[in-house]
Order: C-alpha cells, then structure tokens, then sequence
C-alpha cells in the first residue's frame, strides 16, 4: 500500500447524531464528489489522514489514493474541518 493511500468505509446514514457516534468511535464523516458523479457518505481514520498529510509534504495538496469498496481514485481534500481547541479533523470533503 503506498503512503498517501487512505482507506473509507462507505456510511448509509448522514446528519448530526450518525456524525457524533461516529466520531465517538474513532471514526470522522468525510464526502466524495466530483464532476458528474454522485456524492457518495463515507467514514475514515483521522490518524490515517493526518499521516497521508504529513507525509506528503503539499499538505492539503497532497494528491490520495482514496479505497471505498474496492474501488481506488486519486482525490484531493476539498474542505478539512477542524476542532477548534484541540484542532483535531472533524469532517472532510474530498473531491475526485
């Protein structure tokens, strides 16, 4: 496995409650979008994405192999959001 390659689980539910379990179980919300595809809601270790972003050395533009069911696509962060005292990754948007 490379080292900017991340791993998501795919998620049926969405909203705030799913979020919060979510993140309770060690887990972040994050989307997949892209030009005419459909948004998919996945799930994915924020351990794993800080060291993809670390590593990189573009930080945000750091280019992913993104693995949701199978399937791998290089995709860049869109949007990261973060938790403002401790600042740790809350949700994140990657686009393909």
């Amino acid at each position: 496995m490379a080292e900017n390659a991340l791993v998501a689980e795919v998620r049926d539910a969405t909203g705030k409650g799913v979020a919060r379990k979510l993140r309770a179980a060690g887990r972040i919300p994050a989307v997949v979008y892209g030009k005419g595809l459909e948004s998919k809601a996945i799930s994915i270790d924020p351990g794993a994405l800080q060291r993809v972003l670390q590593s990189g050395g573009a930080g945000m533009n750091t280019l992913i192999e993104l693995s949701v069911d199978g399937t791998t696509r290089t995709v860049l962060v869109k949007e990261l959001q973060r938790e403002p005292v401790r600042g740790r990754p809350i949700h994140t948007d990657f686009y393909m």
